[in-house]
């Protein structure tokens, strides 16, 4: 017993702000690029989805804590079970999802999601690249794409609405970056989009924080809990590791599994570039 608590004392401890064990959210050194895969699964069968994006953060024009602005960019193309898409469903939706890329969002204190910052953008966007676009498809899907955009573009909410179905940004903006209090854990309610064109599932989750760095000295959050529905066995797990020295996210896997529906996603983010990790006792490593 005693190796093990001696063992447990050289771990590195996470630095915390305030008594209540605030990890802070300050993405001032926020610009990164992620790559990003989705894994479905359905009643045995399962496809992939793989993306890259990158993170920066934006400098507002006035000084503020409260909130904060992040540009979004995609950085290569989508590609289903490892290949690029080459049917028309698939083109009209990647087509549309390009127009509203580059996009900005607004980001709380506690590294959560809460709204758009470039809905005019979005507008002038569409209405310069119309007439280049249409040139590339036929009538019928040049319709149907237009119809798409400006039922998006036509109302705020609408698109917040629709954006909000995007698996990377909702696991990435989570909120974790919030009081964990003496116990290291709190409990939230928490909704993510597992299902499209449907409302968010509502699950309660336990959210806990390791003290000490782990192994390759980051900062590791866990999430787990069940949905809020009686009737239905739904289940939300999700793991996030942080650099300690600027608490932004390094990887993440977050996993949704939907019993009754015979249905599992599964997202996982990794950090691209280098990242240098300092501890107190100046050691430092390179996450790849």
């Amino acid at each position: 017993m005693k190796k093990e608590d001696d063992k447990e004392k050289k771990k590195e401890p996470v630095l915390f702000v305030s008594q209540d064990n605030v990890l802070p959210f300050n993405p001032f050194e926020l610009n990164r690029n992620y790559s990003v895969l989705y894994t479905i699964e359905k009643e045995g069968k399962k496809q992939t989805l793989e993306q890259n994006f990158s993170l920066l953060r934006l400098k507002p024009d006035t000084q503020q804590d409260n909130y904060h602005f992040i540009e979004i960019s995609k950085t290569s193309e989508l590609l289903i079970d490892g290949e690029p898409i080459d049917t028309r469903v698939y083109t009209v939706a990647e087509k549309t999802a390009e127009l509203l890329f580059p996009l900005r969002i607004v980001v709380n204190k506690y590294g959560k999601w809460i709204d758009l910052n470039s809905y005019d953008k979005l507008k002038e966007r569409w209405e310069k690249q119309k007439d280049s676009i249409r040139e590339l498809f036929d009538g019928k899907t040049f319709a149907q794409l237009t119809k798409n955009i400006e039922s998006a573009i036509e109302d705020n909410s609408l698109l917040v609405k629709l954006l909000s179905g995007n698996w990377f940004l909702r696991a990435y903006f989570n909120g974790i970056h919030r009081a964990y209090t003496q116990s290291f854990e709190t409990e939230r309610k928490l909704y993510f989009p597992a299902i499209a064109q449907t409302e968010d599932l509502e699950f309660l989750i336990s959210e806990k924080v390791n003290p000490y760095l782990n192994d390759l000295n980051q900062i590791e959050i866990t999430q787990s809990g069940k949905s809020e529905d009686e009737n239905a066995e739904e289940y939300y797990r999700a793991q996030y590791f942080l650099n300690p020295n600027n608490y932004l996210i390094e990887e993440l896997y977050l996993e949704c599994d939907l019993i009754d529906m015979k249905r599992k996603i599964t997202v996982k983010v990794k950090n691209l570039d280098e990242s240098k990790i300092t501890v107190d006792s100046r050691m430092s490593l390179l996450v790849e």
